[in-house]
């Protein structure tokens, strides 16, 4: 202030003498350098304040008024720089605002993108698990069965050649060597369907669209889960048409097992959960319903939310949903989760039908 001191006081005192534009021009270049010097708005009030006190009041009361004028047209010509610097703020701020926006939406983008790729990255790591495990399981697998197709005929052969009745006591050890046999040949037929449906539901080709079979995938989820059911919940199926579609098959099994898992979660013993599958219209369909306890009305908005569980902690965390409904997504459709009619949750998964 103490610079411009005297500027202040020659410049206003010119003005009040001439009034002229030569006057206001002058006035802006003193705003203009108030500005660039760090002068703030107090600061200029309290001028204001000074100049109005030494030459309007101070004036014979028939000039005050016309000297009131002169001085308000002064200082606002002066402040004229403030005004503009503060409309730049105000532009700058709305620019930056509009900036955070798009970078909140990049971030959430990414953040989701992220949760895909972690996903993408544990199913690859299934998937070569899988691949390991199938080979290195059916090379015995395949001499277990072969040796008891061998002893099973070998058995027939020999039961032929043998004294007819046999006595009681070697007829019952013949007969639960037969049982035994076919038990074994169960088992181990158990062992290739469950090699089978583990290597369909790790699919190594989550970055191509293919297409499958529904059916196939509901069932490698269904066997999967089995024993997280098995005999306390009861699990109807019903398959629509078509049963082949096209889709991103190892993201659509996470999807499913996702959904099948939470129904099971969700459904305690005696309960029921439908898996339902079919056409409407131009989309595919895929329902899970439960006779659980449902999703709490006030939080059903947040449920896809990454993050966000109903469960106690320790015991989710709270991405299933949200990688489902980022799958879902991927394949162009959306993810809804409905109260059902008597209790529990229907979740229907829905995405365009490509034939």
């Amino acid at each position: 202030m103490s610079e411009l001191g005297s500027d202040w006081v020659s410049a206003v005192a010119a003005h009040l003498q001439a009034e002229s534009e030569d006057s206001l021009s002058q006035a802006y270049e003193l705003g203009r350098r108030a500005l660039a010097q760090g002068v703030g708005l107090l600061d200029l009030l309290a001028l204001y304040g000074a100049v109005q006190d030494e030459l309007v009041l101070s004036a014979p009361a028939a000039d005050q008024s016309r000297l009131a004028a002169a001085v308000g047209n002064f200082f606002r010509e002066l402040m004229s720089p403030y005004e503009m610097s503060f409309r730049g703020y105000r532009e700058a701020n709305s620019q930056l605002k509009r900036v955070n926006e798009d970078l909140k939406a990049a971030y959430a983008e990414l953040q989701q993108k992220q949760l895909q790729l972690v996903q993408a990255a544990k199913m690859a790591s299934l998937g070569e698990l899988v691949a390991g495990i199938a080979h290195e399981v059916n090379n015995p697998l395949a001499f277990i069965v072969s040796h008891l197709r061998t002893i099973g005929t070998s058995l027939a052969k020999v039961e032929a050649e043998l004294a007819q009745p046999l006595p009681p006591s070697a007829r019952e050890h013949w007969q639960r060597v037969h049982d035994r046999l076919r038990e074994s040949e169960r088992g181990a037929e158990r062992i290739r369907e469950l090699v089978l449906k583990l290597r369909t539901f790790s699919r190594l080709d989550e970055g191509t669209k293919k297409k499958v079979s529904i059916e196939e995938c509901i069932s490698s989820v269904v066997m999967i889960l089995e024993h997280k059911f098995k005999d306390k919940i009861q699990l109807q199926v019903h398959y629509g048409y078509p049963d082949v579609v096209e889709c991103f098959p190892s993201l659509l099994n996470q999807a499913v097992m996702n959904l099948v898992a939470n129904a099971i979660d969700a459904t305690g013993a005696g309960g029921t959960i439908w898996i339902t599958t079919g056409a409407d219209m131009s989309d595919y369909v895929i329902t899970i319903a439960d006779t659980g306890h449902g999703i709490p009305e006030s939080v059903r908005h947040r449920v896809l939310e990454p993050f966000f569980t109903t469960k106690p902690v320790g015991q989710g965390t709270g991405l299933g949903l949200s990688i489902t409904d980022s799958i879902v997504r991927a394949h162009g459709g959306n993810l809804t989760l409905a109260e059902r009619p008597g209790g529990g949750t229907i979740a229907t998964l829905r995405f365009p039908l490509i034939t």
